[in-house]
């Protein structure tokens, strides 16, 4: 990709045809894949199909009255067009590949093919044309595959410092993974080096090797076995654990070009990973969350290495205890994140309680209380927020925090062997937004709790003040 081209937009380039054309539209509703829309009164319908790096985004209008919700512009070099800006609530903003930045190559109208057009031409199409409209974008990537806007590409672009320095990393790591024997003898030599050195982050080149290599030591002799993945991938027995695998994956980790094609590589291998494991453990099955730690092994290895490194972390980092029918582990951890936060932020968990639980007619009062009363209702508090966190590794659920922090978390849950670092990163998430969450009461405290994670943007930062919290197992199983 050309990154100049694509980090800027003449002010001046911006098409205000485009942006009569592209204006707001109302709809009725938005799937959570968001892959589709129906409109109340333009009749768009939506959809869109993405191959690799380049994505066709197909809009069907029934008159050339319905609105898109792009602006067009030339990028600064002026060899082309791209996305200058998307409007919020269209039908343009269902789609994570719709960002500033993007670059449109070809458009469809009326089944004639128009390549690179220009901003006028591209401008006049999208605004004379009725029926089916195409439009084939390369959306911009961060460094991970991450679908991202302008704003994001340059916060996420390394500085020649910073390549240096990973570059120099990087030839570190490489010696300490260059063979089984190598990284066996480094982690025996310097197991303290080691675990720091991962805790600081593994770079991505060499990630999926660490990543296979901390599983196998924690996996017992023999787990893995030559062949069974190929059987249980293809098993069809369990229908009501593959239905709803079926309905997830199109809806996990949306934000990475791999797992975004309808039906296509990503999807499909996320697929028959999770179909794999509700065949390797029936007891549990499938439940909704374990695509989210699933996804993230797909993007660093081979899906049979994926399957394995994923049975692992179910078997023997305690994931899998997440899921239990009735979900008894989940509910100690909810009590386990209360105590912690009062620990850390004693004002911010008893302003939680007290506003949370108004809020939801409980009238329970403190939280110790209600735990000491065995009263079941408590767990509805942290449970309203903090849900996602354990079953979906922060990274699913309605409103997520960015993907960027898939890796970082694996890389410590693999090498914890359970999950504290998700309660680490949720205490140093609750001491960012301290300020503004005690602001807040009722509805408004409840929505800035559902919503905070989304605006996690420095990844680094917040990694650095949860692994400095120190959290350990022993923290999130309390005892009886």
């Amino acid at each position: 990709m050309d990154a100049d081209a694509e980090r800027h937009v003449q002010p001046g380039a911006s098409s205000c045809c485009a942006a009569s054309d592209c204006g707001r539209s109302h709809y009725e509703s938005l799937p959570r894949n968001g892959c589709s829309a129906s409109s109340s009164q333009h009749g768009t319908f939506a959809n869109a199909v993405r191959g690799g790096e380049v994505c066709t985004i197909t809009l069907n209008k029934n008159n050339t009255a319905g609105k898109v919700g792009i602006l067009l512009g030339n990028s600064r070099d002026g060899k082309w067009l791209v996305i200058a800006s998307v409007q919020a609530g269209s039908v343009a903003a269902m789609f994570p590949e719709l960002k500033p930045g993007a670059k449109l190559l070809e458009l469809v109208v009326g089944g004639e093919r128009h390549t690179r057009p220009n901003l006028v031409q591209a401008t006049e199409l999208i605004s004379s044309s009725g029926g089916e409209l195409q439009i084939t974008i390369a959306p911009l990537l961060d460094r991970y595959g991450f679908i991202v806007d302008l704003e994001e590409f340059s916060e996420r672009s390394a500085t020649r410092a910073e390549v240096r320095l990973e570059n120099e990393e990087l030839r570190k790591w490489q010696k300490r993974v260059g063979s089984i024997a190598a990284w066996k003898m480094y982690a025996d030599r310097k197991p303290e080096k080691l675990r720091t050195r991962i805790r600081e982050g593994v770079p991505d080149a060499v990630r999926g090797f660490v990543w296979k290599a901390i599983a196998a030591a924690r996996a017992p002799q023999g787990f893995r076995q030559d062949g069974v993945y190929n059987g249980l991938r293809l098993n069809e027995g369990h229908a009501e654990a593959n239905l709803q695998i079926d309905k997830d994956v199109p809806r996990t980790m949306t934000g990475h070009i791999f797992f975004r094609t309808d039906g296509g590589k990503g999807q499909m291998a996320l697929s028959r990973v999770l179909r794999a494991y509700a065949a390797f453990n029936p007891a549990i099955g499938y439940t909704q969350g374990m695509a989210s730690y699933a996804a993230v092994l797909l993007l660093y290895m081979s899906e049979e290495d994926a399957f394995w490194v994923f049975a692992t972390a179910m078997e023997h980092c305690t994931l899998a205890g997440l899921f239990h029918a009735g979900f008894p582990l989940l509910h100690r951890y909810y009590d386990s994140w209360e105590a912690l936060l009062r620990k850390a932020q004693p004002k911010l968990a008893t302003h939680i309680t007290r506003e949370l639980g108004g809020f939801m007619g409980l009238d329970g009062g403190s939280y110790e209380r209600m735990c000491k009363e065995d009263d079941a209702a408590r767990f509805v508090i942290p449970g309203f927020y903090t849900t996602a966190w354990f079953q979906a590794m922060l990274v699913g659920g309605d409103r997520p925090a960015p993907s960027t922090f898939a890796p970082r978390l694996m890389d410590n849950l693999l090498l914890d062997g359970n999950i504290s670092i998700i309660f680490a990163v949720g205490l140093a998430i609750m001491k960012q937004e301290k300020s503004e969450l005690l602001k807040q009461t009722g509805d408004a405290l409840a929505e800035r709790l559902k919503s905070m994670l989304t605006r996690c943007k420095d990844v680094k930062s917040i990694f650095s003040a949860a692994i400095e919290l120190n959290i350990k197992e022993k923290f999130i199983y309390p005892s009886e």
